[in-house]
């Protein structure tokens, strides 16, 4: 019943290292390893008492006064029972966060960021409460009237009741009290108001459980009456035919990671809404819960997927984690209007396993919902393995200079609604021609609903630019993602009224809407992509944006020209550059001066340093010999003495930072792409002293880059 915050400073620190102050939610660059900590009181006394993390990425271990709850995956809300654990003053909650290790979570699609990303917050309970709430409704009577029905899971005694409460704004449509031992309550309600992109309209339903007369639990949400559901080639919305038109949209925006305010999510929403979209497809990972809230008010159908791209769903890890983060966003969001279906995937590695279980579990949590995966497997897999899980319609990526390919999976796929969850991309942003071309195609292959080729729908790629420094050009360019309707600060681009007009039924050309379909020339690409006697398309071709004909495609870094490679880079390569150290080997310093201490500029690791390897780490040692004879050892430490040398990591910047080593410098080459930093080791004396010679080690398993090593006087 009662509530308490846990938002506001925490301690953070990266690995083991020194605490700062950081609030909480946060979004940062990814650091490996980091730790969040807070002291609190319990501000209420109650029979149970609840920890709840709303979301964190990309794996997270919580632990309250020295007892470890559990652990969890990325994005998604977790609760912990903490009655027996929990104090009345003085309790420590820990969460420690990896956010470059797992297995599931971090990809090379979009820009990497670890944290808290969503509320922590403490629960008051009773003995008797409400646990979960499912409603859903059978419209009839040529949509006039519904069949409400709720699903409720509870956990209560004798003699208590639940009294439900279907409210249109103040006005009470339909009140009744059932025992609390109901599982499923159906009642009729007639003359509902519809929801639709065009009219959302959304009533409010509040369920209290009651014992004796007093509330013990409260649910309150807010619904809406509507159906969707597959007729041949479309989709029907309450029965009427809707193409869904739509864009991609990331939930980050800027540098902000994942925690988004919610004036932004909202300007976002209303942007794409004002586009003429009644669509959004939400990428590539559950969004905040506030996002669907808006679009259940706004009118803008969402689907919801776990967090794939490109991943090898034949790794039990990946296969699973992805599969119980979409059951966790299901559970959190079943009940908004605004979701259309599940994704359960993007674009991955597949095995024939991991679609029957991910539609298996869809529908078990969700009978009510469409279920597919947004798909760039070839047209004749699409076909098979779709079947096979039991997806609900087709869904294709169908990245081109020209429609020919989609054109092509339009006959193929027609036996259900086919939905182009992706299309555009660099092909045609900030080319009004084509962009106009794509679209009037798409839309006369509605309008005729030919069992020879139809369209249900299409997500342009994508709404905004976002980082992404994991892609040469011109798809990127320094660290962006250029293909979005609107630019990093959401200014309109090139294409922004193209794509809002050519929707527009008004402004499309009659010879589009009426004269058989026409092939569009072969040559769309502008000169300048080109370039450089770069050929793009058969680069498109060669990587991923064309289906292939395999069934199996495989996660990895892209081919770029630029940026580290690092598990390639040649032996020869790294000892052309100064004073670097292999594992075994021994660089000697003869010194022969008196200082205060030895500095060490540029100590970085090559290949695995912190955070690409493991907190602490030994990654060299150093030795001193002085004059009176004496050997002293210093061992350089991952995160503590001795970090990677790369600030980028597959499509991610990255923070490395060790703890006794300042950041002595960063450069870049090519923009954004190859990143790179230099550090500052300071070993200081206890007194002033002769130095005859230093050397520094290499460990096994590790290439350690030094720069320059001397010494200095205080």
């Amino acid at each position: 019943m009662k509530k308490q915050s846990l938002r506001g400073v925490w301690n953070y620190r990266r690995g083991r290292g020194k605490w700062e102050k950081r609030e909480v939610p946060f979004s940062a660059l990814a650091v490996g390893h980091s730790e969040c900590e807070r002291e609190f009181d319990l501000e209420y006394s109650a029979p149970r008492v609840e920890l709840k993390l709303e979301g964190i990425t990309y794996e997270a271990t919580v632990i309250l006064n020295g007892v470890t709850l559990g652990k969890m995956l990325p994005y998604s809300e977790y609760t912990f029972d903490i009655t027996d654990i929990v104090k009345a003053k003085k309790n420590t909650l820990c969460v420690l966060l990896e956010d470059i290790s797992p297995a599931f979570g971090p990809v090379a699609g979009w820009e990497n960021f670890g944290g808290i990303i969503r509320d922590v917050y403490i629960n008051y309970k009773n003995e008797e409460e409400i646990l979960d709430v499912f409603f859903y409704t059978e419209l009839k009577n040529d949509y006039l009237d519904a069949i409400c029905t709720l699903e409720l899971l509870g956990k209560c005694t004798d003699g208590a009741t639940y009294e439900i409460t279907l409210a249109d704004g103040e006005n009470v449509i339909y009140k009744a009290e059932t025992d609390a031992k109901t599982e499923k309550y159906s009642f009729e309600v007639k003359n509902v108001k519809l929801w639709s992109p065009d009219t959302p309209n959304l009533y409010n339903l509040q369920i209290k459980l009651l014992k004796n007369g007093e509330i013990r639990d409260i649910y309150i949400t807010k619904v809406g009456f509507r159906e969707i559901k597959c007729e041949r080639h479309r989709f029907l919305l309450n029965g009427k035919p809707l193409f869904l038109c739509g864009v991609c949209k990331h939930e980050m925006v800027g540098d902000s990671g994942h925690v988004v305010p919610e004036e932004l999510i909202r300007r976002d929403l209303e942007m794409i809404k004002e586009l003429g979209c009644n669509f959004v497809r939400l990428v590539h990972y559950p969004h905040s819960k506030r996002t669907l809230e808006i679009a259940d008010e706004l009118g803008l159908m969402v689907s919801e997927e776990p967090g794939l791209w490109w991943s090898d769903t034949s790794n039990r890890e990946i296969a699973e984690g992805s599969i119980e983060v979409l059951r966790r966003t299901i559970l959190r969001d079943r009940n908004h209007p605004s979701v259309a279906f599940w994704l359960c995937f993007n674009e991955c590695r597949f095995t024939e396993e991991f679609l029957i279980e991910s539609a298996k579990m869809c529908k078990a949590m969700d009978p009510t919902r469409l279920v597919s995966g947004a798909n760039c497997m070839s047209n004749e897999e699409t076909l098979k393995y779709y079947n096979i899980c039991g997806f609900d319609f087709y869904t294709m990526h169908p990245y081109s200079q020209s429609f020919d390919m989609s054109k092509e999976a339009s006959k193929i796929l027609t036996d259900k609604p086919l939905v182009f969850t992706e299309w555009g991309g660099h092909f045609v942003y900030d080319n009004p021609k084509i962009m106009r071309e794509f679209i009037y195609e798409m839309r006369r292959l509605y309008e005729k609903n030919s069992d020879g080729a139809a369209l249900a729908g299409a997500f342009l790629w994508c709404f905004a630019e976002v980082n992404d420094f994991n892609r040469e050009r011109p798809a990127v360019i320094d660290g962006r993602l250029l293909e979005g309707l609107v630019d990093y600060d959401r200014n309109p681009r090139m294409c922004y009224t193209v794509f809002k007009n050519a929707w527009d039924e008004d402004m499309c050309p009659v010879e589009y809407k009426y004269n058989v379909c026409g092939k569009l020339p072969d040559k769309l690409l502008p000169l300048a992509y080109k370039c450089g006697g770069t050929d793009y398309q058969r680069l498109a071709e060669e990587y991923f944006l064309i289906p292939k004909p395999s069934f199996f495609t495989e996660q990895r870094p892209r081919r770029i020209k630029v940026g580290p490679v690092c598990e390639t880079v040649p032996n020869e390569a790294i000892r052309k550059t100064p004073l670097v150290l292999y594992p075994n080997d021994l660089i000697e310093f003869s010194c022969g001066f008196e200082c205060d201490g030895i500095i060490i500029i540029g100590g970085t690791d090559v290949l695995a340093g912190y955070p690409l390897g493991d907190y602490g780490d030994t990654v060299a040692m150093l030795t001193v010999v002085f004059a009176s004879g004496e050997k002293r050892e210093y061992k350089l430490r991952g995160g503590i003495e001795i970090t990677t040398s790369f600030a980028t990591y597959r499509s991610s910047r990255i923070d490395p930072v060790a703890d006794k080593a300042p950041r002595f410098m960063e450069f870049s080459y090519d923009g954004s792409f190859e990143r790179y930093v230099m550090n500052k080791i300071t070993l200081p004396f206890e007194k002033r002293e002769r130095v005859i010679s230093a050397g520094i080690a290499g460990e096994a398993g590790h290439i350690t880059l030094t720069y320059a090593l001397f010494g200095y006087e205080k």
